[in-house]
């Protein structure tokens, strides 16, 4: 049996997302067809708005999800006890700052970034060129 590695926590959520987002594709397809034809294309339109509300929930459950994980490597949101529950008027939900003063930065289609993992481009050491001498 292979192996494998700890899954991220959103793993699921994000292939429920590609897998509306196919059916989205294709109820948009649809309906750029029956408008072209000059068919009805009521029903197909109002299944394509359904489709992209389903995405933005997913996507909102995706975000909700990675900011009550706890952090590590900087994905995720904060730690545990960052703050007191008392802290937040009326219940409101207290935003907190992972520990370099970010809550997360984008760096691919909606990836966060591991904090502190890739070195900076203009540190990288810049090779000599040798040329063989005349002679």
């Amino acid at each position: 049996m292979a192996q494998r590695g700890p899954t991220r926590p959103t793993a699921r959520i994000e292939e429920a997302i590609g897998f509306v987002g196919m059916f989205g594709v294709l109820f948009l397809g649809v309906t750029v067809f029956c408008e072209v034809t000059g068919r009805p294309a009521l029903g197909w339109a109002l299944t394509l708005l359904v489709s992209v509300l389903g995405i933005v929930a997913l996507d909102r459950w995706r975000v909700s999800v990675l900011r009550r994980t706890a952090s590590e490597d900087g994905i995720g949101g904060a730690p545990a006890a960052a703050a007191p529950a008392a802290a937040t008027p009326r219940g409101a939900v207290a935003r907190t700052a992972a520990a370099d003063a970010r809550v997360h930065r984008h760096v691919g289609w909606d990836e966060l970034a591991p904090a502190g993992r890739r070195p900076d481009r203009s540190t990288r050491p810049v090779a000599e060129v040798t040329r063989p001498s005349d002679g």
